[in-house]
């Protein structure tokens, strides 16, 4: 009985990367049978595997090895869950010929011809945003670039970019691992194991697994010189990175010093994305602010309030004003000094979350790394995984928008009544 009872272990272990890999080369975002399929089976696997992780015992390496052999199954995938990867590829041609991505929308160019024998009609057809500009910062081009050269050899693109994801994944396990060197599996496992991590991150190829890789070195490195060059790269992936400048701390030398990688950050990026405001504004970055609406949690209450007076094109930005108040104002009260750094970007990212009218399931990618080691973790991960696979529903129907909404307050706020009550007890 003992025997066949660790074989099922065994063999739950080894049916988990079976339905991450079809998962990711049979799924379907537009149709809603199978989102919900992967929105609840996924995050059930995830949940009670934690569970057996004993069967790894103390050897880490093993586990270690399980954690990439997630990852390495779904090498080959298409980009079913997400088109975001065609522009990518599109900016990274476009980079290799020596052509510029900021200054044309894909429609412009070509109308223009400058894309003529590079290959790009395919590409053209299958991004999701071809009148508008880029708003991929240059780091991000270099990398899938890249990554472009490697898929060469494989005669894939897709191949070579997830290949190379693998390689930074790898490189995340181990970074967990000495972050925190005396840890269970099961608190590993948050991210180890996590499938937004793994479809998200590895087979659909968004760049939030490197922005963890930035984090991780960040949190490791104990010179100043190395943590600001480790937040001079984060600031280089993401727009909204620059938010974690609050969660910093040190004298006044250190704050120059900061200043200074800050005021780097934003040349680059005024020289590249931002190189015509008006443009970005209109057709580019610009667009997250009132027209493009995902997911969101808290907007959503300022976007129906100003349907009322037919001015809900203005959500993002009040969403967005109402959490640069509530930034300045912990910062002004200091309250991110009393917490850990760690803590202070989960709480940071946290509210970010909260405001941002487009939440993608990729969004939570850092927010998992920050949720590794906190106690009873894995109840609210498990939800979250259900919440991010489940707005893939708004792709299938659009009203679907309002059900996720709802879901997510709940599911969310019960979570989130628990944590106040929490610390109302420790303080």
């Amino acid at each position: 009985m003992y025997v066949s009872h660790q074989f099922l272990k065994v063999l739950l272990l080894l049916i988990y990367p079976i339905l991450l890999s079809v998962s990711v080369h049979f799924g379907n975002r537009n149709e809603f049978g199978v989102i919900l399929l992967v929105a609840f089976v996924l995050p059930l696997y995830f949940y009670f595997l934690s569970d057996i992780l004993f069967l790894f015992r103390n050897r880490f390496y093993l586990f270690l090895l399980y954690g990439i052999f997630l990852r390495v199954v779904v090498i080959g995938s298409p980009a079913v869950w997400s088109d975001d990867i065609y522009r990518y590829l599109f900016d990274a041609k476009l980079f290799l010929n020596g052509i510029s991505p900021y200054h044309h929308t894909p429609r412009e160019l070509f109308e223009f011809g400058n894309t003529l024998n590079l290959g790009l009609d395919f590409l053209f057809l299958k991004m999701n945003s071809p009148d508008y500009y880029s708003v991929y910062p240059l780091l991000l081009q270099i990398f899938y670039s890249f990554g472009t050269l490697l898929g060469s050899i494989f005669g894939n693109s897709l191949v070579g970019i997830q290949i190379l994801f693998v390689v930074v994944e790898s490189i995340n396990l181990a970074l967990i691992r000495k972050l925190y060197p005396h840890s269970e599996n099961k608190s590993y496992w948050l991210y180890f194991g996590n499938p937004i991590v793994i479809i998200e991150g590895v087979s659909q190829m968004h760049p939030e697994v490197l922005v963890v890789t930035g984090f991780l070195f960040l949190f490791i490195l104990r010179s100043n010189w190395f943590r600001l060059f480790s937040f001079f790269i984060l600031t280089q992936l993401k727009l909204n990175l620059f938010l974690f400048v609050f969660g910093f701390r040190g004298d006044r030398r250190f704050w120059i010093r900061l200043g200074l990688v800050l005021i780097v950050s934003l040349l680059i990026w005024k020289l590249t994305v931002f190189s015509d405001l008006l443009l970005q504004g209109s057709s580019g970055i610009g667009l997250f602010f009132h027209s493009f609406r995902f997911a969101g949690i808290l907007e959503p209450f300022f976007y129906f309030i100003l349907s009322i007076f037919e001015a809900e094109y203005l959500s993002g930005v009040i969403s967005f004003s109402i959490l640069g108040f509530v930034l300045v104002y912990l910062f002004k009260e200091k309250y991110f000094y009393r917490l850990t750094m760690m803590n202070s970007f989960l709480v940071l990212y946290s509210l970010f979350l909260l405001f941002s009218p487009v939440i993608h399931p990729w969004y939570w990618i850092p927010w998992i790394l920050f949720m590794v080691e906190k106690k009873n973790a894995k109840m609210i991960l498990s939800s979250v995984i259900f919440l991010a696979f489940l707005s893939y529903g708004i792709y299938a129907h659009y009203e679907f928008v309002y059900i996720h909404w709802l879901v997510s307050i709940l599911v969310l706020g019960l979570y989130g009544k628990k944590q106040i009550n929490y610390l109302r007890k420790t303080t």
